[in-house]
């Protein structure tokens, strides 16, 4: 093979490559960050979460809400760039793009594509209260405490 030949081959597959590495990275926008989604998290006492209020849990990315009946919780993760949100009198905002969901994780407004997920709740086999990230619920169901 000549030279010139390999030299204009090589640059070829390194603009290709380059190419590709920038179109996987300006798609991934486009996508949250799940990662860690399928471990269980413990929560130990129910009690430690105070009535009628939405409690932000920062290492999990989590709200967790508890009534009278019983314990929820709902993801704090947006569905449109996966920044973290806020929550607000009547529901979530993302403080990045300004989606907004309402108190039952619906999108109200904004560039969200999708509603909020709802996480599994229940006694683990140690007697601990637990959240399965992997196994979503609805909104409307949780785990009674009572």
């Amino acid at each position: 093979m000549e030279r010139r030949s390999f030299i204009g081959k090589a640059a070829i597959s390194l603009v290709t490559f380059a190419g590709a590495v920038a179109a996987i990275s300006y798609l991934r926008q486009f996508f949250p960050r799940l990662a860690g989604e399928k471990r269980r998290i413990a929560l130990g006492d129910p009690r430690r979460f105070p009535v009628d209020t939405f409690t932000f849990l920062e290492e999990h990315k989590l709200y967790v809400y508890r009534d009278h009946e019983g314990i929820k919780t709902v993801s704090a993760i947006c569905t449109h760039l996966g920044c973290i949100l806020e929550k607000s009198i009547d529901g979530f905002e993302c403080p990045c793009h300004g989606s907004c969901y309402n108190n039952e994780g619906e999108v109200q407004s904004g560039p969200a594509p999708r509603d909020l997920a709802w996480y599994s709740v229940r006694r683990g086999a140690d007697g601990k209260i637990v959240i399965n990230p992997g196994e979503r619920v609805s909104s409307d169901e949780k785990f009674l405490s009572s």
